[in-house]
């Protein structure tokens, strides 16, 4: 289940020495046209796999090029690009909204505490979740008792099934600062084991989840956008397909007073910067919370929205926040976008043991200014709870 990248990903990496740029339209969809180097040239559309990486190198190497005049490229793709990678006076949309805040701040370049613990433990809730999905597709009902016992990336979860307790030891591993991979032994039957792997991703939750003993695979993923939040859901046994549901996740009618006790418990949350009366708020099915906002930064010539994904797991007093923030600018005279600003912002409340909050800035998945990366990128802040 872990992933290697591919000959496309090494190639749009080693791009350098840009010769042309080229935004345009391909069977309804924007597409670029990148030649550099000796005569190299890469086309892909939005519908491609890597698209979004491309843009992001193209981006970062225009950026950094001091004779723009060198590279051949249209005006409507000049404006787009020239818009996307203004100068690190003018403020992103996501550093007028969070970024300035934490330029008084000192931060450090490494962790003062381990995190794997309150990465587990906030994990653990939607692991519970699919295993006794799972277990209930067998006719086996099992309840989880409260409390694991662990330390850092290993733990045991202890489940009643019947009159009979079950140990299930558990092994986490975070190959990547967004992804959690966990390996659960004793599933269903001694010596059996199911392997998952949750990504938290701008624009989706991917749960990926398979038992070569069980010959099980299955897959289970939350798809966001401004409008609505869709679950899709699909498990073979033996390679038929022996559950499959797609369906929408209803909105909280009203976030503020359903979301008001994790708000006030979870101190974290004050430094978030969202505001939940522009937001659309989701309650994930294991108690995880998604929050979609989107704010339009409209001009005369421009279409631009600023979008800040966000995902909450809590576990006790412990809590996660990931924040995904980027902005999608679109010239309204030939509808082509381009995607820019991103951000990710995770944040650790460790619960009563440090009486802290840790905010860190990761590498974002694309284009993200100078500004994102000379202050924030690759930081980790602190700073003290407040007393309620």
């Amino acid at each position: 289940m872990y992933r290697f990248m591919s000959e496309e990903e090494i190639e749009i990496q080693q791009i350098s020495d840009l010769k042309m740029l080229h935004l345009y339209q391909l069977a309804g969809n924007d597409a670029l046209a990148v030649c550099y180097g000796n005569d190299k040239q890469i086309n892909l559309c939005a519908m491609d796999t890597h698209y979004i990486l491309l843009m992001e190198r193209a981006l970062s190497l225009y950026a950094q090029c001091e004779n723009k005049d060198s590279i051949i490229i249209d005006e409507n793709t000049k404006t787009l690009f020239d818009k996307a990678v203004c100068e690190s006076t003018h403020y992103t949309s996501f550093f007028n909204r969070i970024g300035k805040k934490y330029l008084d701040k000192e931060g450090v370049g490494t962790p003062k505490f381990a995190s794997e613990g309150v990465l587990r433990e906030t994990v653990l809730p939607l692991l519970k979740y699919y295993m006794q999905q799972m277990y209930h597709m067998w006719d086996v009902p099992i309840t989880f008792e409260k409390e694991p016992c662990g330390w850092r990336r290993n733990c045991v979860l202890k489940v009643r099934r019947n009159e009979e307790t079950l140990i299930l030891p558990v092994r986490m591993d975070f190959p990547r600062d967004n992804t959690c991979t966990a390996t659960v032994g004793n599933f269903l039957k001694d010596l059996s084991s199911i392997t998952f792997e949750i990504s938290y991703r701008d624009d989706r939750l991917l749960v990926l989840f398979e038992s070569k003993s069980l010959s099980l695979w299955g897959e289970s993923h939350y798809e966001m956008n401004a409008d609505r939040l869709r679950a899709f859901t699909s498990i073979k046994v033996n390679g038929e397909v022996v559950y499959h549901q797609e369906e929408p996740v209803e909105t909280l009618i009203n976030p503020e007073e359903d979301l008001k006790e994790i708000l006030t418990r979870q101190q974290a949350l004050r430094d978030s910067f969202f505001d939940l009366e522009q937001a659309k708020v989701y309650r994930l099915p294991w108690g995880g919370i998604a929050i979609c906002r989107a704010l339009d930064g409209s001009d005369t010539d421009y279409i631009r929205t600023d979008y800040d994904m966000i995902y909450l797991e809590e576990y006790g007093t412990k809590l996660a926040l990931r924040q995904f923030s980027y902005s999608l600018i679109e010239n309204r005279t030939d509808g082509l976008k381009l995607r820019t600003d991103g951000a990710i912002m995770r944040k650790l409340y460790y619960g009563e043991k440090y009486k802290e909050v840790e905010t860190y800035f990761l590498p974002a998945g694309y284009y993200s200014g100078w500004d994102y990366k000379k202050y924030l990128e690759k930081r980790y802040f602190y700073h003290e709870l407040e007393e309620i």
